[in-house]
């Protein structure tokens, strides 16, 4: 690969050549567009991009020297400092630029190899001079301003927590000061671009035997080639002094972006390799695939919030999963210093011999540490299960052969044709690719799929075999939508569903553990064409208070338990198991009554149904719906939403899931005892709280009902709370009037898992007990997350 060597005896600094010319002057950024959300990956935002309507011309070519020169100057008011993407044409070849904003001149080499786009240096203050040298006349067309980062703090902040502990403080032992001094050289301050912002994170230089400039970072830091290219690194980034605040005079930024090597969301962690050639005096960290165990003494070096340098020293003290992520992952507590964002992708070592070796990168951390609350943990991918991977792709194996592509990008290129899974999924007649069986060839081999949708699908991705697999899901860039491990609880087989739109997708396929060196899988491909949304949950009028219809989705079929009264005030509940879904997209079947034996009755009895109507739900977005539904010739018109009595941010997202669930954390369903058809319990689940409604018979066999409006669980993940009778005006009654409860007894709920449970529950003093599953009548299944 071709590295940019760039010079480092830079020109002067002090004002360019005239003349230069206004080609962007933004205005000040509006408070609510700079007031963004904390990221959700946890990266520390140092700006906003804003995308010019039209890209701008740099100016006019001027013959200069023994070449051709074009300057304009870049204003965003306000910004404490620019960033300038760079839109390539027909640009003749490599070009030189100078930047300048408040401080030095900042420079790079911009060369169309390395793509399309190419983002300027961070430079300081509201206006960026920029400054392209060619040595054959470009065209007008050949290099344009297409967008601009508002930089919301300086480049060079103070910004870490004052308990975060310099680079060029001592530790107190003089051999891990040594092994510091050595390793901060390798540490890296990372700026990119990524969806609208700008972010900080960190990273290594690794050792190589080319010493070619790999950099291993956190995969949510740069999932893709289109962020790595957006890459400006600097080096040396560290006070002079302990207690001091001024930077070392050797700190120096390298732009011109990064291309991307070997990118894996599984262990959250990426290595990219440095467009342009590291400074003089850069030291490369080795890196370790051997296990750190609980108890070990761990370090870490990063930029904290973007700022300089600075060291934490902890203890490992166990392995736990982050988020979705299909490892587990070391957990450390530190004992000296702190992780902050901007952490995010630094190194996790261990001394051995007198160096810091690599065995780790920062993936996540407590959102409560602070300097008055230090003791929280902070998360790290297993440089073990990467380096196998990444290793025949930096040189430290030969590349095996192998059976299928090892990374999005190795599809770089390959045509699509009409044959295999280059049909689009979703015409195939089938909806279904079957794949295999394929090879795990050796250590560390990684298996990347490609498949096309035109039109969007529920897509379910899956293995079968014998040997334990982990898959990842990805957009066209490469970008994750999900990880799995094990989709059952039965076998060791990775699977996902997911709603894709159309587009171009691929799945990795690799064993769990990196260092089997055989095994053999097949993959599967499935495609349902049953929408996006799914409306499993409880739905109700809050103007109406005391009655609601749960509805479960599965496929195309709505399987919708109405809540209300009867003529006498007693508690009904009706039923509409089978609500197909119309040419409209409402769901519509007939409703029915039933009569069964009592509740507690042993053994069950069948239940006998009696056609009272119909129903038929519609959905005009994904929280709001009306229900139209006969009673015996009586119609009733409701609004509907859905019912929220947890915090916002505890209501599930309900999607879709071809597999058994009994990992899933969230137990939002139907569910039932397959031995005794005709009754059966509804759970809405929000963040601690359950919501039960029971819908089973009274000694007069009539339909009964009853809930626990407010099951909380205890240390042993148990649900319960008070069971409640309620009577409440007739089902069609205008203006409604609030229902009365009536307190007849408890409930609780021990799940086994996340499709196996026991409920308990009394009523009057009669105690039931029942085994309980989720009920499945179509495919694919509701499966809500948390």
């Amino acid at each position: 690969m071709k590295i940019l060597i760039l010079a480092f005896a830079l020109a002067a600094a002090g004002a360019f050549a005239a003349p230069v010319h206004d080609a962007v002057v933004l205005g000040p950024m509006a408070k609510q567009a700079l007031a963004l959300p904390k990221d959700a990956a946890g990266r520390h935002r140092s700006g906003v991009v804003r995308a010019l309507p039209k890209s701008v011309s740099l100016g006019a070519w001027i013959a200069e020297g023994d070449g051709f020169v074009a300057r304009a100057r870049v204003t965003s008011e306000g910004a404490m400092g620019l960033r300038v993407r760079l839109d390539l044409g027909n640009l003749p070849g490599a070009v030189e630029v100078r930047v300048q904003g408040d401080g030095p001149v900042e420079t790079m080499t911009v060369d169309p190899l390395f793509g399309p786009e190419a983002w300027t240096p961070w430079t300081d203050g509201a206006a960026q001079v920029i400054e392209v040298s060619s040595r054959v006349l470009p065209s007008d067309s050949a290099l344009r301003i297409g967008s601009v980062v508002h930089m919301t703090e300086s480049s060079l902040p103070k910004a870490a927590a004052a308990c975060t502990v310099s680079t060029s403080c001592p530790s107190g032992d003089a051999a891990v000061d040594a092994a510091i001094a050595e390793r901060k050289k390798s540490l890296v301050r990372m700026s990119f671009v990524d969806g609208g912002s700008a972010f900080v994170c960190s990273g290594t230089l690794i050792d190589t035997p080319s010493r070619l400039p790999y950099l291993l970072t956190a995969n949510h830091c740069l999932p893709t080639q289109e962020t790595a290219g957006t890459l400006t690194s600097r080096f040396f980034f560290e006070f002079t002094t302990c207690g001091g605040t001024l930077i070392d005079p050797a700190s120096v930024q390298v732009a011109g972006g990064a291309t991307m090597v070997f990118p894996n969301y599984n262990v959250d962690m990426t290595i990219v390799q440095l467009n342009s050639a590291p400074p003089p005096g850069v030291t490369y960290a080795p890196i370790a695939a051997t296990h750190v165990p609980d108890g070990a003494t761990v370090y870490n070096l990063s930029h904290p919030r973007g700022d300089s340098s600075r060291y934490a020293i902890g203890t490992v003290v166990g392995g736990d999963r982050n988020f979705d992520l299909p490892y587990d992952m070391y957990i450390v507590r530190m004992s000296k210093g702190l992780i902050e964002p901007g952490s995010s992708g630094s190194g996790l070592y261990s001394l051995v011999n007198g160096s810091l070796q690599l065995r780790g990168v920062t993936s996540a951390a407590d959102d409560e540490l602070s300097c008055t609350n230090p003791n929280g943990i902070t998360i790290f991918g297993r440089s073990e299960v990467m380096l196998p991977q990444m290793s025949p792709f930096i040189g430290l194996v030969t590349r095996p052969a192998d059976d299928a592509p090892n990374r999005v990008k190795d599809w770089a290129g390959v045509a699509q044709t009409s044959s295999g899974m280059d049909v689009p999924l979703n015409t195939v007649a089938s909806g279904f690719f079957d794949i295999g069986p394929r090879q795990i060839n050796y250590a560390g081999d990684v298996d990347v799929y490609r498949f096309f949708l035109t039109e969007g699908r529920v897509v379910t991705v899956g293995t079968s075999g014998s040997i334990d697999t982990v898959g990842t899901l990805m957009d066209s860039a490469g970008r994750a939508y999900a990880a799995d491990d094990d989709a059952n609880a039965n076998n060791l087989n990775m699977g996902i569903t997911r709603y894709l739109p159309a587009g171009t997708y691929y799945v990795q396929v690799a064993h769990w553990d990196p260092t089997a060196t055989s095994g053999q899988y097949t993959l599967q491909v499935k495609a349902d064409n049953v929408g996006e949304t799914n409306y499993t949950a409880l739905w109700w009028n809050p103007n109406e208070s005391g009655w609601g219809v749960n509805v479960v989705h599965q496929g195309n079929i709505v399987f919708a338990t109405l809540f209300t009264y009867d003529a006498d005030g007693t508690p009904m509940w009706l039923v509409m198991s089978n609500g197909a879904k119309q040419a409209d997209g409402s769901f519509k079947g007939d409703l029915a009554r039933a009569t069964g034996p009592v509740f507690n009755a042993s053994p069950w009895t069948p239940i006998q149904l009696t056609s009272v109507g119909t129903m038929t739900i519609s959905f005009q977005t994904a929280d709001t719906g009306s229900l139209i539904y006969t009673v015996n010739g009586t119609q009733v018109l409701k609004s509907i939403v859905r019912q929220q009595f947890g915090k916002l941010t505890d209501m599930p997202t309900c999607g879709w899931s071809v597999f058994d669930r009994s990992l899933a954390s969230n137990v939002q369903d139907l569910w039932w005892n397959p031995a005794e058809s005709g009754w059966g319990i509804n759970l809405t689940h929000q963040g601690p709280i359950l919501f039960a409604t029971l819908f089973t018979y009274g000694a007069d066999r009539k339909a009964r009902w009853y809930v626990m409006s407010n099951g909380t669980s205890n240390a042993g993940g148990v649900f319960s709370g008070v069971l409640y009778q309620t009577s409440g005006p007739p089902f069609n009654a205008a203006p409604w009037v609030t229902a009365v409860s009536t307190p007849v007894g408890r409930m609780s709920l021990n799940f086994t898992n996340g499709n196996a449970a026991t409920l308990t529950y009394d009523i009057n003093g009669v105690s039931v007990t029942k085994s309980i599953q989720r009920q499945v009548f179509a495919s694919p299944r509701v499966d809500c997350e948390p």
